[in-house]
C-alpha cells in the first residue's frame, strides 16, 4: 500500500495549454478538441461540428469516438481502479482539490465556451450578473468540490466476537460512467465525477453531443490532477455510434449515473438490469407551482417567471405548470405576460441578454410542437407562441391560458420558454392536480400564510419543493425525483450512491 500511495500522489502539475482565445474568441478558427483516455489526449479520425445555438454556426469541433475508444477508456478505468480504490481518502481528496485549482483560473474562459455551445447567457460582469447563466453554473459547480472535502468513510464495528470482529465497511462500486445532459453540462458532470472519484471509483464521462466542448476542455485542464486512467472522457455524435449506449452495455462498467429524459432513463435501467449494474437516474419533471389567493400577484409572478424561464425553461426542475387561485388569476396572468414581453432575449455573449436560445433545433421543434398543439385545441397565446425570425434557435417567451389537463402542454414536459397557467379555486384540488402526473421532480407553493404553505409543500410528491421561491439554491442537498423522475439521489450524503456495503468478519491481529 505504501508503494501504491507514493505512485499516486497528486501534486498540482504545471500546465501548458492553448490560449483562452482559441476556445472562446468568436472570430478565431473553431478549435478541435480531444478525448481523454488513460491520461492522454487522444485525436480521432472523425469529428463533428457543435453548433452555437445563437448563430447556428460551429462553436467548435468535437471528436466522434467509436467502440474502440470506449473499450480503451473502460480498460484504462478498470486497470486503474484497484490502486485508486486503495489510495487513502485524504490523498483522493487532494487530487480532487488539485483538479479545481487547475480549473479555477479558467472559469471565465469556460463560462464563455459554455455560453457559445449551450446558448445560456454568459453573465458575470457585475454582482447581479454573476447570478445568471454560464457564470452561475461555474459557481455552482464549485460546490461539488467543496462537498468532497467533507466526505468521511468510516468502518462500523457491528459485533466483537472474541478472536474475531464483524465490521461493516464501505467499498467503491468500481468503474463508473457519468452520462451528462446538454442543459447543465458542467454542474451535472461534477455532481458525478467529484463524488465518484473521492469515494474511490474510477470514472468515464460521456457528455451530450450538443454540449461536449466545455467538458472536453475541462478534461484537458485536469488530466494530470489524477493518476492515469482514473478519469476519462469519450463522446460521439450519437448518429453513427452511441458512446453512452456502449458504456451502458459494457460488462466492465459497474455503475451508470445518468441525467436526462425519462424514455432514455428507462432504456438505461432496462439494459443495466441485464447484469445488475448500479444506476442513478435523474430524469425529467412536470413541475407545478401553486400560487394561493393571498399572494401579491406582482411579487409572485416575478418569482414564478424566473422559476419557469431561467435557462430559457431548460431546467429539469423549472416551473412547467402554474396553478393560480381564481381570485388573483387575472392580475397574475397580466404580470406574467408583461414579464414575458419585457424579457431580454438574445445571444448569451451580449451583456444585456437575460434569456438565450434553446440549445438545439430538436428542442426548438419540441416546444413549437406543444405550443401549436395547444393553439389547435383552443388555448389562448397571450404573448410569444412562435420562433423568432433570423439565425439561431430562439423561441419567444410564451404565456398560455385556457388550458387544463388533457392538453399536451400541461401533461408533458415542454423544457422550454412556454408556460401554461391554470386557474383553480380550492387548495386541495390544486394539490391533487399538481400530484396527478407520472413525474415527481420539483414543485413550489406560494403564499403569505407560511404555515399553510409549508403544509402544502410537504404534500407535493416531488424530490425538491420550495416555498415562496422556485429554483432557489439547494446545491449540496440530496437531489432526485419521485415516481418516473428518477432513481436514487445525487449530492447530499451520497455514500450510498457511490459505494457498496461490505460485511467483514475478520480475525483480530495479536497485540
Amino acid at each position: 500500500l505504501k508503494a501504491t500511495v507514493s505512485v499516486l500522489n497528486c501534486p498540482v502539475p504545471r500546465a501548458n495549454y492553448t490560449t483562452m482565445a482559441a476556445h472562446t474568441d468568436p472570430n478565431a478558427a473553431p478549435h478541435t478538441y480531444k478525448l481523454l483516455i488513460d491520461g492522454e489526449l487522444v485525436e480521432v479520425e472523425k469529428s463533428f461540428a457543435v453548433l452555437n445555438p445563437a448563430t447556428g454556426q460551429p462553436a467548435g469541433y468535437c471528436p466522434d469516438c467509436d467502440q474502440e475508444h470506449v473499450d480503451k477508456a473502460v480498460a484504462a478505468a478498470s486497470k486503474a481502479f484497484r490502486a485508486w480504490s486503495k489510495t487513502p481518502l485524504e490523498e483522493r481528496k487532494k487530487c480532487v482539490a488539485n483538479a479545481w485549482k487547475l480549473i479555477e483560473p479558467h472559469k471565465a474562459e469556460l463560462a464563455a465556451l459554455l455560453c457559445q455551445e449551450q446558448g445560456k447567457p454568459k453573465g458575470g460582469e457585475t454582482p447581479e450578473r454573476m447570478m445568471v447563466g454560464a457564470t452561475l453554473e461555474m459557481l455552482l459547480a464549485e460546490t461539488s468540490f467543496e462537498a468532497a472535502q467533507r466526505v468521511k468513510i468510516e468502518e462500523e464495528l457491528w459485533k466483537d466476537m472474541g478472536e474475531h470482529e464483524v465490521v461493516v465497511c464501505r467499498r467503491p462500486v468500481g468503474v463508473a460512467a457519468g452520462i451528462a445532459p446538454w442543459n447543465f453540462p458542467v454542474v451535472c458532470l461534477f455532481m458525478k465525477l467529484v463524488p465518484a472519484t473521492v469515494y474511490g471509483n474510477t470514472f468515464i464521462a460521456k457528455p451530450s453531443p450538443f454540449t461536449p466542448l466545455t467538458t472536453l476542455r475541462i478534461f484537458e485542464l485536469i488530466k494530470d490532477a489524477f493518476p492515469k486512467g482514473v478519469i476519462n472522457c469519450v463522446v460521439s455524435d450519437d448518429r453513427r455510434f452511441r458512446a453512452g449506449e456502449a458504456l451502458v452495455n459494457s460488462k466492465k462498467v459497474d455503475k451508470i449515473s445518468f441525467t436526462g429524459s425519462v424514455p432514455t432513463g428507462k432504456a438505461i435501467m432496462s439494459n443495466c438490469a441485464k447484469d445488475m449494474k448500479r444506476v442513478t437516474l435523474e430524469l425529467g419533471g412536470n413541475d407545478a407551482a401553486i400560487v394561493r389567493e393571498d399572494c401579491d400577484p406582482k411579487a409572485a409572478a416575478k418569482g414564478v417567471f424566473y422559476g419557469a424561464f431561467a435557462n430559457t425553461g431548460q431546467v429539469c426542475v423549472a416551473v412547467k405548470r402554474a396553478f393560480v387561485h381564481e381570485k388573483i388569476y387575472d392580475e397574475f396572468v397580466a404580470e406574467m405576460t408583461k414579464n414575458a414581453k419585457e424579457a431580454k432575449v438574445g445571444d448569451g455573449m451580449k451583456a444585456d441578454t437575460e434569456y438565450g436560445p434553446l440549445c438545439c433545433e430538436m428542442q426548438l421543434n419540441r416546444v413549437s410542437e406543444l405550443v401549436e398543439d395547444a393553439k389547435k385545441n383552443g388555448a389562448n397565446i397571450l404573448t410569444g407562441g412562435k420562433r423568432r425570425e433570423g439565425a439561431g434557435f430562439f423561441y419567444e417567451p410564451t404565456i398560455i391560458t385556457g388550458v387544463q389537463e388533457g392538453f399536451r402542454i400541461v401533461d408533458e414536459e415542454q423544457f422550454g420558454p412556454a408556460l401554461p397557467i391554470i386557474k383553480y379555486s380550492d387548495d386541495e384540488d390544486a394539490l391533487d392536480r399538481a400530484n396527478n402526473t407520472d413525474f415527481g421532480l420539483g414543485g413550489s407553493v406560494w403564499s403569505k400564510d407560511i404555515k399553510k404553505a409549508n403544509e402544502m409543500a410537504a404534500d407535493l410528491r416531488t424530490g425538491t419543493v420550495w416555498v415562496n421561491e422556485h429554483l432557489g439554491n439547494t446545491m449540496g442537498a440530496p437531489f432526485g425525483g419521485f415516481k418516473q423522475s428518477g432513481v436514487g439521489r445525487e449530492n447530499g450524503d451520497n455514500i450510498n450512491t457511490w459505494t457498496e456495503t461490505q460485511t467483514l468478519k475478520r480475525a483480530k491481529v495479536a497485540a
